[in-house]
């Protein structure tokens, strides 16, 4: 089991389910293209969405947190592939469940040519945690409890808090770092950038493109890169493509470097044979209402409605035949924790063993062939959010195999606002009894709302969930780092998924593919990682 660092926002609001992620990743290779590096070339590449406001201290956009990424540097870079975090801003750093330190790069600058010290980095997170700044991020990347200063001296950073604060460390490495100038104006840094990445804004045309001229100088990014690396392109521009199969016809044509492409567009570009890296995320998650009067309230009942569905063929279903099983509730790559709490706590398919369990907790067939309890009939009303033909077709499976085992079902689709003013909006917790909705987290503590604590409109645990075997073993994950944090996290989710609350079944997968491009390292468009090649 590894602690992997990782670069993705996820924020949490008493009003949204699934969580805003901008970033992810799971590679199959991002080399060279078969080519030799191009000298100051132009790299292009695509956004679904225009970012908006570009400042990424005051905003949870997944498309202005992507262009960050171009202009902005880390504090630590984490390696996908072998789990290490590895430096960046800073040469090295220490944490406690309480505590975290970074001590600076010296001679790094920024956009302007002033330096960028430690008290720029402690600068960085008091704002954020400072209320009056409404940073978006205050609670997500630094919790809003902490407080950070800075040794000039040393050249060290030390962030605290006053209680335990799972994955500080992690958390405060996903902060892009803010130059002073950006700090003191941060209407300013919405409409250009002051960072001290790889390369700088040259230009902001909403809702069309984004250009960037490559900084001269810069030498401490991942891996020793540096302006003068080999392949590292002169220009980039971000344009606006919000059509999946443009996007995709414009990377085969050569037109664009870069994109990324899901569906049914990923068969023609599989058959260019171009390099890509593999962005899992979830996508079917099923959670039980616990509350009391609803039939998954009882164990027995949530049981068999596991044992009824093949969730094998049900991912497949789900996923168009694109996606993979999930081993987690935490799917979003990279990951900080590596572990798979599904495997062995679910009960087998076996639709026998399904009816069985009914039977024996007392839900008996009737003469029509439906099933009751002490007169109460065996009624699951599922909602769901429709993502398309695919996902239709996985909730009719489970109908279907619902319906054999002798309960009545009520399905309800729709999108997304409607299935959250359903479970989150706290108007009727009683109102559902299956929901199928994805939380996009890359940490295992992003859960603990909504897998207990108060319910809706009070909170987030929207399946009315109380396990306290969970609940102890988020206490003892809260007080531990590194590999030890890891196994506890994983043993807390665990007991959710053995209790059959939660059955994540089904990741999609969205691939980003490179035509004469590539990263060097990671699997997001960083800056100093984006390559061209012949």
């Amino acid at each position: 089991m590894k602690q992997r660092s990782y670069a993705l926002l996820a924020a949490a609001t008493g009003t949204v389910l699934a969580l805003t992620a901008c970033s992810s990743g799971g590679s199959s290779g991002s080399g060279s293209g078969g080519g030799e590096p191009v000298t100051d070339g132009t790299f292009k590449l695509a956004l679904v969405a225009d970012p908006g406001a570009l400042n990424p201290l005051m905003t949870a956009a997944s498309p202005a947190h992507q262009l960050a990424r171009l202009s902005y540097d880390y504090l630590l870079h984490p390696d996908p592939d072998t789990g290490v975090t590895k430096p960046w801003l800073a040469e090295k750093w220490e944490e406690t469940t309480t505590s975290a330190s970074f001590t600076i790069r010296d001679g790094v600058t920024c956009t302007d040519g002033s330096a960028l010290t430690a008290q720029t980095v402690a600068d960085n997170v008091n704002f954020i945690t400072n209320a009056a700044n409404k940073s978006a991020l205050r609670g997500v990347y630094a919790p809003a409890t902490a407080s950070a200063t800075a040794d000039p001296a040393t050249r060290t950073v030390t962030v605290t808090t006053p209680e335990p604060s799972p994955f500080l460390l992690l958390n405060l490495a996903r902060i892009p770092i803010m130059c002073e100038a950006g700090l003191k104006d941060p209407t300013a840094a919405n409409k250009t950038t002051f960072g001290s990445g790889m390369f700088q804004m040259t230009e902001a045309v909403a809702n069309d493109h984004y250009s960037y001229v490559r900084r001269d100088g810069y030498n401490w990014g991942p891996d020793g890169t540096t302006s003068d690396t080999a392949g590292v392109p002169k220009n980039v521009v971000a344009s606006i493509i919000t059509n999946n199969s443009t996007a995709a016809n414009q990377v085969l044509s050569g037109d664009l470097n870069a994109a990324a492409v899901s569906g049914p567009d990923q068969d023609r570009m599989n058959a260019a044979n171009l390099d890509t890296v593999k962005q899992p995320a979830p996508a079917g998650e099923m959670f039980f209402n616990h509350s009391p009067g609803n039939p998954t309230s009882d164990p027995a009942v949530r049981k068999a409605l596991v044992q009824a569905l093949n969730l094998d063929d049900l991912a497949e279903i789900f996923t168009a035949g694109r996606g993979t099983r999930s081993t987690t509730m935490v799917s979003i790559e990279p990951r900080a924790c590596i572990y798979d709490s599904v495997a062995g706590n679910l009960p087998d398919f076996d639709t026998s063993a399904a009816a069985a369990t009914l039977e024996s907790a007392g839900w008996k067939v009737g003469a029509d062939g439906k099933r009751s309890k002490d007169g109460t009939p065996l009624r699951i009303r599922m909602v769901y959010e429709t993502f398309g033909d695919a996902t239709d077709a996985a909730a009719d499976v489970a109908v279907n195999a619902w319906n054999d085992l002798g309960a009545t079902i009520e399905l309800t689709s729709g999108d997304s606002n409607k299935i959250l003013d359903v479970a989150l909006s706290g108007k009727d917790n009683t109102a559902w009894d299956v929901v199928w909705e994805p939380i996009n987290v890359a940490l295992p503590s992003m859960l603990v709302p909504f897998l207990s604590g108060p319910v809706p409109a009070a909170g987030m645990n929207f399946a009315s969930i109380s396990n306290p075997a969970y609940d102890a073993a988020v206490t003892k994950a809260s007080g531990l780092t590194g590999e030890d944090a890891c196994a506890a996290w994983a043993d807390a989710e665990s007991e959710i998924i053995k209790a059959n609350s939660a059955v994540p079944f089904a990741d999609k997968i969205t691939t980003l593919y490179f035509n004469n491009a590539g990263l060097a390292f990671g699997r997001n468009f960083i800056g100093s990682a984006l390559r061209l090649y012949q």
